[in-house]
């Protein structure tokens, strides 16, 4: 028998995170990568936002002799209920506190992007319910009972639960790897190179200094106090960018905390704490910026 198809868009989904993502992508503009930090962050939300778009600005149920499934946006999350295993269907409403998109609720689990309406199924060989948000809750439930009442095949003791792996994997690579990479790479040591003119220093909040305009260049074993970061990169005892001192200077730091010695470079307008992992390596960097 031909399958029936009923499809709801997620209107209130949309409303909610299509501003935010143009709010994210306005502001990647505005910053562009004269500030990586904020570009790098305001990137990873905005592909948070995108991905949820993906997932939420649709559901489409279908319907036939065999199963009831479902699937939201372009397919990253996908269900699929056999007949054989439905005891029931019935039109429902949902609590405005239930929310919207993959919800755990009393008894079950609610998979919806807009409105309350939904059909709530019953399963034979399970406790826990399953409601299916869709804006013709009526007319869906009709045809799903339709395919129960006139079902004539032998119940199986195994419920089948298809599953998209898609979602997971994206989901792991957002929270936790992606989080993860930025760290590994805000961790490393700055690359500096002293050129035949002037001092470069790239990756995230690099710069370059120009070596007459250098008023001061020193090494010292203790750092000044870091009162507040005011646009930069800190995690653990990593500090890159732009911070404040407790005396009120800004200053620039490309910094491993409790690893001296520190190399101190001052133009008269700015100052700048370096250092490397390694401490002889710092060592080795600050002869080769005197020479």
């Amino acid at each position: 028998m031909e399958t029936q198809k009923f499809t709801q868009f997620g209107t209130f989904s949309v409303i909610i995170l299509l501003p935010i993502l143009v709010f994210c992508l306005t502001m990647m503009c505005i910053s562009g990568f004269t500030d990586p930090g904020a570009f790098i962050v305001l990137a990873f939300v905005s592909l948070t936002f995108v991905v949820c778009l993906l997932i939420f600005n649709r559901l489409t149920i279908y319907v036939n002799n065999i199963s009831v499934s479902f699937r939201l946006g372009t397919g990253l999350v996908r269900k699929r209920y056999l007949i054989s295993d439905i005891k029931s269907c019935r039109p429902v409403r949902n609590s405005p506190f239930y929310g919207l998109g993959i919800r755990m609720i009393p008894g079950g689990w609610l998979y919806s992007v807009s409105g309350l309406g939904a059909v709530e199924l019953s399963f034979k060989n399970k406790k826990s319910v399953v409601r299916i948000g869709t804006d013709r809750p009526e007319v869906v439930s009709e045809a799903i009972n339709r395919f129960l009442d006139d079902s004539k095949y032998e119940h199986t003791s195994d419920f089948e639960d298809e599953k998209s792996y898609v979602l997971p994997i994206i989901l792991v690579l957002l929270i936790v790897v992606l989080p993860m990479a930025l760290i590994i790479y805000g961790n490393r040591d700055p690359e500096v190179r002293p050129e035949r003119d002037q001092l470069v220093i790239k990756g995230i909040y690099g710069l370059t200094i120009q070596y007459p305009d250098i008023s001061l260049l020193d090494t010292i074993g203790v750092l000044p106090s870091i009162k507040r970061r005011t646009n930069g990169y800190s995690f653990a005892n990593t500090f890159k960018g732009n911070f404040t001192l407790t005396d009120g200077s800004r200053v620039k730091l490309f910094i491993h905390k409790g690893i001296p010695p520190y190399i101190h470079v001052s133009t008269g307008k700015s100052d700048l704490y370096l250092n490397l992992k390694d401490p002889a390596k710092t060592r080795k960097l600050y002869k080769s910026i005197q020479r």
